[in-house]
C-alpha cells in the first residue's frame, strides 16, 4: 500500500513539473518572439486564429514527447531522482526551444511571425511550423535517449544534428519544383503539405541514424555520418522511382497552376 502511494506522490509531482515548464515555455516564447508578448499572455481562442493554434499547440506536444525519453530512476531515491528528472528535463527544454528558433530562423529567413501569425493568419506558414516543432521535438528525444546521461555527448549530439538538420532543409529545395518565398506570401497549403511531409521524412531518416551502439563517440558519430550520406544518396533515387511507379501528369502551359494546388503538394 505504501509503495503505491508513492508511486501516486511522484506522479503528482511529475505532473506540477511538467506543468510547471510548459508555463515557463509561455513566457520563454516572449524571449524568442518579443513583438507577440500582449499575445502570448492573452486567452487562447483557437477558431479565431487556427494558424496560432497550430503553432502554440504543436510546441506543446513536443514538450510531451520530449518528455518521454526522460526517465525516473526510483531506485536511486526519491529527492535525487525527482532533481535529477527536472535537471535534465530544464536541460531538453532548452535545448528543444534553442534548436526550434535555429531551425525556424533557417526556414523562415524572410518572413516574421508577427506578420505572417498574428496579422496574416498564413495556414502555410502554421503547418510548416507545426511540422518543424514535431521534428524537432523527435531528434531532440533521440539526442537526449542516446546521449545516456553525458552532458558532453549529449552536447556533441546535439550540435550534429542540428548541422545535419540543417543541410537537410536546404536540400528541400533542390528537390521541390515550388517556388517557397512566393507560395509562402500567398498562404499557398500546397507548400505546407510538400515540405511537412519532407521534413518529416527527413527527420525519421536522421532519428533512425543515432540507432547505433556506441562504445566510442568518435566511431559512433563516424558509423552515424556514415548511414546519413547513405540515407542522402538513396533519398532522390527512392524518390525517381516512385515517380515513374505514380507519374504525376501537369497539363503544358498550366505548369505553375497545378503545382499550386493542394493536391501536388501532398
Amino acid at each position: 500500500m505504501a509503495e503505491i502511494f508513492d508511486r501516486l506522490i511522484i506522479r503528482i509531482l511529475l505532473a506540477a513539473f511538467i506543468c510547471l515548464m510548459i508555463y515557463i515555455y509561455r513566457y520563454l516564447h516572449i524571449i524568442f518572439y518579443p513583438t507577440v508578448k500582449r499575445q502570448v499572455l492573452q486567452i487562447t481562442n483557437p477558431s479565431e486564429n487556427p494558424a496560432d493554434t497550430m503553432h502554440l499547440y504543436s510546441r506543446l506536444i513536443g514538450i510531451a514527447i520530449i518528455f518521454s525519453s526522460i526517465t525516473l530512476n526510483e531506485s536511486s531515491g526519491f529527492f535525487l531522482s525527482i532533481f535529477h528528472f527536472s535537471v535534465w528535463g530544464l536541460l531538453a527544454i532548452t535545448l528543444y526551444l534553442l534548436s526550434l528558433f535555429i531551425i525556424e530562423s533557417i526556414v523562415f529567413h524572410h518572413f516574421d511571425y508577427t506578420d505572417e501569425i498574428l496579422k496574416n493568419r498564413n495556414l502555410s506558414y502554421g503547418f510548416i511550423s507545426m511540422c518543424n516543432a514535431l521534428v524537432v521535438a523527435y531528434l531532440t528525444r533521440v539526442v537526449m535517449i542516446e546521449a545516456e546521461n553525458s552532458l558532453v555527448i549529449l552536447s556533441v549530439l546535439w550540435l550534429y544534428i542540428l548541422v545535419i538538420t540543417g543541410i537537410a532543409i536546404k536540400f528541400y529545395s533542390l528537390i521541390s519544383k515550388l517556388s517557397f518565398n512566393r507560395l509562402m506570401v500567398q498562404k499557398n497549403l500546397s507548400l505546407g503539405f510538400s515540405y511537412g511531409g519532407f521534413i518529416i521524412g527527413a527527420g525519421i531518416l536522421i532519428g533512425s541514424c543515432f540507432d547505433q551502439e556506441h562504445y566510442d563517440i568518435t566511431i559512433y558519430l563516424i558509423q552515424v555520418l556514415l548511414k546519413t550520406i547513405l540515407a542522402l544518396l538513396i533519398f532522390p533515387l527512392f524518390k525517381k522511382g516512385l515517380s515513374k511507379i505514380f507519374p504525376i501528369k501537369l497539363t503544358p502551359g498550366q505548369t505553375d497552376l497545378e503545382m499550386q494546388k493542394i493536391g501536388y503538394g501532398i
